[in-house]
């Protein structure tokens, strides 16, 4: 395998490994003999940081074990241990997937240090699946299904240090956020006495726009030294060869927004957003549903632009579709007439629905445009093939609004004048009977639900803010149920004429706020400052107080 996608293989930035084996050697590997593991070497980086260290002779015995899958990529490590022949250095390798050495291997190690495969569900083996399940039964870690294959390497590694060991791999963000990490969270906190996190503020593999952390872990710290968990923010990679970085704050074993990437915000701060959140509803007691929108299994054939409509004669099977949120951006109502415009301007905005019966009953040009799915192998796509007619798309209805799934600068609630229908890229959300859509949208836009909104979804490279539906539901919202129309009109005319998000908010915050939580001109400020740092944040730009 050669696909970086299907073996995982994005290689360490050598300003990135050299920090890393310095700060290691020089803070917490004390013994006189020590034994490292890398179970994912790749070409090399991390040997090559190791071979480079001045302090690397002080050591009486030195056991390096290298292992990776790529025999190819295996042996440029070995030639970078060739070239540094050290009697006190004994380097062994074995090409093999780490996961099934390590049933085999029972040694344990001084440090295991890396940068592990990500490789999603989808690309990985029965085998390779397997293998992880085993790594968590053995573990005592369990979960409903397997994401990735990140997660087994991490905790086969802890399984694999000495009493004494240190941990310090390159993983993927989410660790600090998605529901499923929750489990690692907890692992790591019961394995180790001292956890160091340094979070980026620039991209560091850039090709695949995954956020990434360094995660260090010591088993055993002396008295000296701290426990608990330390995060550290880095600005660019050229500052750790200045030991240019910010420790922050340590909020990991708080109860409620238990999520790690809080660690940017004080106590104080976070106490302040608990208590307000505490006296709110969450999203889901005013709607009767809060839904994914309709997935086709194939957009690009089942939303298409007038050109197809026509060439095919297709118009008496056609809904009006918002396949994506970027296409309603800077409004907070969907009108007929902006359907209208997307249609004009030969946007893919209709979808073709066709009904659940045998493609004999269509007449020949919508038969012609089944023929055309079939020739692009649409029907044997895993949505498509379960479906008893694969053309036939399920769960189509149109609700009173939608949430987008992603945003980039802000979450995004719209109410759904153009009774329009939605993909996936929105969850679609119906009302009960005595909550209102309008009231709903207005109340959404203020400071604090922004706040947890980016506290209890996750983020990714390029500064994408996603919300699972749960996550959506989930979201505490000070209801104001009095909205005037003037008010909700003076909103939409505030997103239309592309009004900064920050002056949006101080309009929704001094109404919404203000009636609800009662609160005063200092309060609302506060959350626009905590605001502020989880944004900048994520967007990967400096705060204020930091330029």
């Amino acid at each position: 395998m050669t696909n970086p996608k299907q073996t995982g293989s994005y290689y360490t930035p050598s300003i990135l490994s050299d920090f890393l084996t310095n700060h290691l050697f020089e803070n917490y590997l004390q013994e006189e003999t020590i034994s490292i593991l890398e179970p994912c070497c790749g070409d090399g980086r991390f040997l090559r940081s190791l071979f480079n260290l001045r302090n690397l002779k002080n050591y009486s015995e030195v056991r390096i074990e290298i292992v990776d899958i790529n025999a190819v990529e295996l042996e440029k490590a070995l030639n970078i241990c060739n070239t540094h022949q050290d009697s006190h250095v004994t380097v062994f390798s074995s090409n093999a997937d780490y996961l099934k050495f390590h049933s085999a291997d029972q040694k344990k190690y001084s440090l295991i240090i890396g940068n592990p495969p990500y490789i999603k569900k989808s690309l990985l083996t029965e085998s390779q699946i397997e293998l992880c399940k085993n790594v968590y039964h053995k573990a005592g870690v369990h979960f409903s299904s397997i994401k990735n294959i990140w997660p087994a390497f991490l905790i086969n590694s802890v399984m694999n240090l000495d009493n004494n060991g240190i941990l310090c791999l390159i993983l993927p963000a989410e660790i600090l956020q998605v529901k499923y990490s929750e489990r690692i969270r907890k692992y790591l906190l019961s394995a180790f006495e001292r956890i160091e996190i340094f979070a980026f503020n620039e991209l560091i593999f850039k090709k695949t726009l995954q956020d990434v952390i360094v995660l260090i872990g010591i088993k055993k710290v002396s008295k000296k030294q701290k426990q608990g968990v330390s995060f550290y923010q880095v600005e660019t990679l050229n500052d750790l060869k200045e030991l240019k970085f910010t420790e922050k704050n340590n909020n990991v074993h708080r109860k409620s927004l238990e999520k790690w990437t809080n660690y940017i915000l004080l106590p104080d701060e976070l106490e302040f957003i608990d208590k307000l959140k505490q006296v709110l509803k969450p999203v889901r007691y005013y709607c009767e549903k809060a839904e994914a929108g309709i997935v086709t299994g194939a957009n690009q054939y089942f939303v298409v632009n007038d050109e197809i409509v026509k060439r095919y004669r297709l118009r008496r099977l056609c809904k009006p579709l918002i396949s994506k949120g970027s296409l309603i951006q800077n409004k907070i109502k969907i009108t007929r007439q902006d359907v209208s415009s997307l249609q004009q301007s030969g946007i893919p905005v209709n979808f073709i629905h066709f009904g659940d019966k045998r493609r004999a009953e269509f007449g020949k040009y919508a038969q012609k445009y089944i023929q055309a799915g079939e020739e692009q192998h649409l029907h044997e796509r895993y949505k498509c093939r379960l479906r008893k007619n694969w053309y036939h798309v399920p769960s189509v209805w149109v609700s009173e609004g939608m949430f987008v799934k992603r945003c980039h600068l802000h979450p995004k609630l719209l109410i759904n004048d153009a009774e329009v229908y939605v993909s996936d890229s929105f969850y679609r959300v119906n009302m009960k009977h005595e909550f209102a859509m309008a009231d709903l949208v207005f109340s959404f836009y203020n400071t604090l639900t922004f706040i947890l909104a980016e506290l209890e979804g996750r983020y990714y490279g390029g500064g994408v803010l996603e919300l699972t539906p749960n996550e959506f539901k989930n979201l505490a919202v000070p209801y104001y149920g009095n909205v005037s129309e003037n008010q909700l009109n003076h909103l939409e005319l505030m997103f239309r004429s592309k009004t900064d998000i920050e002056n949006i908010l101080n309009y929704t915050d001094n109404i919404v706020l203000k009636s609800v939580l009662k609160l005063g001109k200092a309060e609302i400020k506060k959350l626009g400052l905590i605001y502020g740092k989880l944004v900048e944040r994520r967007l990967k730009r400096k705060t204020a107080d930091e330029k």
